[in-house]
Parts: structure tokens; sequence; C-alpha cells
């Protein structure tokens, strides 16, 4: 497995790959984004990818925001291959990237994610701000911030 920079011709692979891992999430019936945003991100925002023998088989999305923090917006994994490390490679390559330019970031995640809020602690981001229907009324999430290091 290979983790690099995606390029734009990445980004109807990788669309698609965020289709497919959408459907496995909490609200599978709201539409993930689309083509027109990926192609949109590939060229203005951080974006690696992993590749196993030409194909891409997890992503992840980091885009900066008016004020100056990047959003860590998305990662994912096909779903065959989940738990096998290759989000965490993806994140600690994204943070690198974000420490070399030195950039602050934040990220979301549900208030029931035990296991991801660790692991995002163990990364450095903290603060876990509370925001009730931070999506949809019914979609709590904590807002977690990093400085770079």
């Amino acid at each position: 497995m290979q983790i690099r920079r995606a390029a734009p011709q990445d980004f109807l692979q990788i669309a698609a790959l965020d289709r497919e891992a959408w459907k496995e999430g909490n609200s599978p019936e709201f539409i993930p984004d689309g083509e027109h945003v990926w192609r949109l991100w590939m060229e203005h925002a951080i974006v690696f990818c992993a590749e196993m023998e030409t194909r891409i088989v997890g992503a992840i999305l980091a885009f900066p925001c008016i004020g100056g923090p990047y959003c860590i917006h998305k990662v994912f994994v096909r779903n065959d291959l989940r738990g096998k490390g290759i989000g965490s490679r993806l994140f600690e390559v994204m943070l690198e990237e974000i420490d070399k330019h030195q950039l602050q970031t934040f990220l979301t995640v549900d208030p029931e994610n035990d296991a991801a809020i660790s692991l995002y602690e163990k990364w450095g981001f903290t603060g876990r701000r509370f925001v009730k229907g931070y999506y949809r009324p019914e979609e709590d999430r904590y807002v977690l911030s990093r400085m770079s290091r």
C-alpha cells in the first residue's frame, strides 16, 4: 500500500469510495459529497489517498476555512480493508503535512464515538466543544482543535 497526495484525476475514484463509505454511517439516507466538490477539493484542499495496485482504497481531506484553520473533514477506507491501520496511516500523513505548514486544525466527531475521540486526543486534538444539532437536529458533535507541532 502506498499513501500519496491525491491528484485532480483521482476525484472520481475518491468520490465513489466516499459514497460507499457513507452507506455504512449513521445517516445513510443523506447524500454524501459529490464529484463536483471532490474535483474542487483536489485542487484547493489537502487530500491524500491510500492506493493498492492502482486502486484507491482510502482518502483523507482537510480544507481551509475563512479565518485560517483547516477542517479535517473526512477520512474513509474501503469497507473490506477497515481495521488494518490504513485510516490511521492516512491521518498520520495528513498531520505531518499540517505540521509542516504550521496549520491550526479542527474536526468534528460523534460524542458517542469513544474510540475515535481517544485516537484524536492521542494525536493532539483537544477541547471537546459540544455542539447540539451540528449537522441536523439529531446529530450532535464535539469539535476538537489542534495546534501544529
